[in-house]
């Protein structure tokens, strides 16, 4: 089961997870966004609860489980009303305008499909930001979208502003997996405008927290020198880009951390 969304991150090391995590193990997943990972598992025969504590990015999902064919419907409708080209309003000003107000609308029905829309035509594979890029919005999109039916899926909301305190609760997974992505420093980001799909994450502050606990974790970082300095003497794979597994620095395109 492929995900109807698209992120920028592009995780190459699918294989390298289900390696760790057998088959019928019960996943708990955080910082759930475009489910690539998430949605590779369950497919693969392990029962997985994402989590997200962004309202919206768990409203389009309760809608994706639920009703994909109207969201895949009405953002045909959409692309071909208003991403179309007008004279009178260019393309791109009406995808900017779109941005900056899709979680405006009153009508949760309705911010779904932005979100989908969005998500396809943003080069970035975001909602709040990034270029406009058709390219993504195609019938095989819309198809993936319309069909999409997931089986060993759950998706979970979690309440509290920062994903760390969902950790302390206790729960009937086995693992515990952390698709984080991109690492940095956390310098200047106080007061960074941030887009409402978009969660918040203090790279030590998880690292400290996963260290005190005894439950199974993997966690999944692009290539960043200061991922192996936060995990040094934990279990390390590196991936390159063709999803092959790497010992070299210089080839690595994602990182997986184990305490196992």
């Amino acid at each position: 089961m492929k995900s109807p969304i698209r992120d920028d991150l592009n995780f190459k090391c699918g294989g390298a997870v289900k390696e760790l995590i057998p088959k019928r193990s019960i996943v708990s997943s955080f910082l759930f966004y475009s489910g690539g990972i998430e949605l590779n598992l369950a497919t693969n025969n392990r029962f997985v609860v994402a989590h997200t504590n962004r309202p919206l990015v768990y409203e389009f999902w309760y809608w994706a489980v639920n009703d994909p064919a109207h969201i895949a419907t009405q953002a045909q409708y959409y692309f071909e009303n208003l991403l179309s080209e007008d004279p009178l309003w260019s393309v791109d000003k009406m995808f900017t305008s779109m941005q900056e107000n899709w979680f405006r609308k009153k009508k949760g029905d309705v911010r779904v499909v932005y979100f989908f829309l969005l998500n396809r035509c943003s080069e970035r594979g975001l909602i709040s930001s990034g270029k406009l890029n058709k390219q993504h919005f195609n019938p095989v999109a819309l198809s993936h979208m319309k069909n999409f039916k997931p089986d060993n899926f759950f998706i979970k909301f979690d309440k509290e502003e920062n994903f760390l305190a969902t950790l302390e609760e206790n729960d009937e997974s086995e693992y515990l997996l952390f698709p984080v992505g991109e690492c940095s420093h956390n310098l200047f980001e106080h007061g960074k405008n941030k887009g409402f799909e978009t969660t918040m994450v203090h790279h030590e502050g998880l690292s400290e927290m996963l260290k005190q606990r005894d439950k199974k974790w993997v966690v999944l970082y692009k290539n960043h020198k200061r991922v192996f300095d936060l995990y040094k003497g934990y279990h390390i794979i590196m991936v390159d880009k063709y999803g092959r597994k790497t010992n070299k620095k210089d080839k690595c395109e994602d990182i997986v951390i184990a305490n196992f």
